[in-house]
């Protein structure tokens, strides 16, 4: 299990992850029993902070939590209600920013299922921007006090929201075009991939300004989080239109 895109690019960066990290799996052994029973207890918290955030209120909310051995990539991901399994996410046990990642991730799940979010991985880019702006401001709301990169960047990586905020408007303006493009392809390219300025991630960048431009003028996230489906293209293209 890896937090990579599905088919066979995944696969391949899934193998090299997998090749690098093995070294480091005897010494994390010993730890997992109590890895997991701290990041249950966690887990449990931030379902409760991110449904209070979103006011679900009396919305039957059910969300299934994986915890699994990863790769020491500080990754997650989420799925949506299918087969009759309710909104999953896979969360690596030994993630070392596990309380806004998992805060984001659960904002996923319950997300989903206020909105009827059907789509997974290669939905249009206006969606995924629509769905990780609301995840990365719900977790900031959720877990507060933490400077913006927790929410928004990888863990570690000091130059990625910097490079962010010198080039958004360049970002947002490549992106605009493109938002109602879909699949694997363009979705790999906005999220693993170098994007239109070199910089990995685009589609988060591009979602955080949205989202703050949104909070802004007054929308809120509860009401954000009850917005159709179908909706959230043209509002991520309002957003970020000059």
């Amino acid at each position: 299990m890896a937090a990579v895109p599905p088919g066979p690019q995944g696969d391949a960066m899934a193998r090299k992850m997998l090749d690098k990290a093995w070294p480091r799996y005897a010494s994390l052994v010993p730890t997992l029993p109590s890895l997991a029973r701290g990041d249950e207890e966690q887990a449990r918290e931030l379902f409760a902070e991110d449904n209070a955030v979103l006011e679900t209120g009396m919305d039957s909310i059910h969300s299934r939590l994986i915890l699994y051995v990863g790769q020491f990539d500080d990754n997650a991901y989420s799925i949506p209600p299918m087969e009759g399994k309710a909104a999953t996410t896979v969360m690596p046990v030994e993630n070392s920013a596990f309380r806004p990642i998992l805060a984001h991730e659960l904002a996923h799940t319950i997300h989903m299922q206020l909105a009827g979010v059907k789509n997974s991985f290669g939905a249009p880019v206006g969606e995924i921007l629509f769905l990780e702006g609301l995840a990365m401001r719900t977790a900031q709301h959720a877990d507060p006090g933490l400077p913006d990169e927790a929410y928004v960047a990888m863990p570690g990586d000091r130059k990625w929201l910097p490079r962010c905020q010198r080039d958004k408007d360049k970002i947002i303006k490549g992106i605009l075009p493109d938002l109602d493009k879909s699949g694997p392809e363009i979705a790999l390219k906005y999220t693993f991939g170098k994007g239109n300025t070199g910089l990995q991630r685009e589609v988060y960048c591009a979602a955080w300004f949205a989202f703050g431009k949104l909070l802004d003028r007054g929308e809120t996230l509860p009401e954000l989080a009850r917005l159709p489906e179908d909706r959230m293209i043209e509002f991520m293209r309002r957003a970020l239109s000059p």
